[in-house]
């Protein structure tokens, strides 16, 4: 029975030498020159017991030479240490290589975008660098750039040429590569070339009922006329239809083919007006009236809608405001023929900004009071002086 514990213990002790053998020397290594000769690398592997003694050999050992790891200070471009062990498995010896790297060099650069847009930075982070040796990314060198496309037709992309520089012992590394920018400026009337073709007719519906409160808008200031009543509801509409354009853009480092919708101001303003008769008149002509009115009206844009796939643009400025207004209005008695107004008029008017994925921002209250003298000739020819007496503005 001790026979064949001794055979098995014993063979299992060849395996275990076997394979420590082959792991116990530790790996080849690099370390790259410092400008003052201090560069330093650990060799050997790490080993928690006691009953293994070790001796190493080799040129700029810095630290004790009988342990398992040690310290080397390397001076050449290549340099052998050799270690003598001794254990259990008996005396071995096994050997390590430690190359010396003079410099750094830029391997190569690879854009992490396809694409940028005139006036875009294009940073560092955007571009994936690899060196030799690997993990000194951080000393290469590079001056941030912004993207710019100078062609003035719509749908004609440019190039970029971007440089990475490494210096290090004296020796300069540069790698170049280029990039594609496109300018979301430049606009092109052919829709076609898009799919717009239900957002123009949903636009189309839009003007449609634009169209129908504008008829409403006439029906009503058709009757508003002085000598029918004294005081007539005022209601004005303006809307302009929207037109669409393609534009040739990039967003999140991808090519987009989007649009832009242009959108004048739309307004809509509900109030009364009310030309109230004096003694003072032309008989047979017309007279001196009272005027005095008021309401409140809200409006919308400017503003452009960029349609460029997740990167959407718009700024889209909203205003409500209350007016109210007084003076003296001359007039014939049929006020299509001539009529002239003179009015002191007072606004009061807040306002806000919304902007795609950022926060409204609100506007101060803004109070302004004006003069304003307007004069119509057969309801074709008319001309509007407006004076501005000051403007106050309040909770900033």
């Amino acid at each position: 029975m001790k026979t064949i514990r001794l055979v098995i213990t014993s063979a299992f002790m060849l395996l275990l030498c076997l394979t420590a053998k082959a792991q116990w020397a530790g790996e080849d290594k690099e370390v790259l020159r410092e400008p003052d000769n201090s560069q330093t690398v650990t060799i050997g592997t790490p080993d928690g017991s006691s009953d293994k003694c070790y001796d190493w050999s080799g040129p700029n050992i810095v630290s004790d030479p009988h342990q398992a790891t040690i310290t080397v200070n390397p001076q050449s471009s290549e340099e052998f240490y050799t270690v003598t062990r001794t254990s259990s498995c008996g005396v071995e010896q096994d050997q390590v290589k430690v190359k010396l790297i003079d410099t750094i060099t830029i391997v190569s650069v690879t854009p992490l975008k396809n694409c940028y847009n005139h006036g875009d930075e294009i940073p560092k982070t955007d571009f994936e660098i690899v060196t030799s040796p690997p993990g000194y990314e951080s000393l290469v060198q590079y001056s941030p750039h912004t993207a710019y496309n100078a062609f003035e037709a719509f749908g004609t992309g440019c190039t970029q040429t971007v440089t990475f520089t490494l210096e290090y012992n004296g020796h300069v590394s540069t790698e170049t590569t280029t990039v594609s920018v496109y300018n979301d400026n430049l606009t092109s009337t052919t829709v076609s070339s898009v799919n717009l073709a239900n957002f123009m007719k949903q636009l189309g519906k839009v003007k449609y009922m634009v169209d129908k409160a504008q008829k409403v808008t006439d029906f009503i200031n058709k009757f508003a006329k002085p000598g029918v009543s004294p005081c007539q509801p005022q209601f004005n509409a303006n809307v302009d239809f929207p037109h669409a354009e393609v534009i040739h853009t990039c967003c999140e480092g991808e090519e987009v083919i989007g649009f832009v919708i242009h959108s004048s101001a739309y307004s809509v303003e509900l109030g009364v007006s009310c030309d109230i008769p004096t003694t003072i008149s032309i008989p047979g002509v017309g007279g001196l009236f009272i005027h005095v009115g008021g309401g409140i009206g809200a409006s919308v844009g400017p503003f452009d809608f960029k349609y460029k796939g997740k990167c959407n643009e718009a700024s889209v400025p909203v205003a409500i405001y209350v007016f109210l207004e007084g003076g003296v209005t001359v007039m014939v008695k049929d006020p299509d023929l001539f009529k002239a107004e003179l009015k002191l008029v007072g606004k009061a008017q807040t306002s806000w900004t919304w902007t795609i994925g950022e926060e409204i921002k609100w506007q101060p209250l803004a109070v302004t009071v004006s003069i304003v003298g307007t004069a119509s000739f057969f309801s074709q020819y008319s001309k509007t002086i407006n004076y501005v007496l000051f403007t106050e503005t309040f909770f900033n």
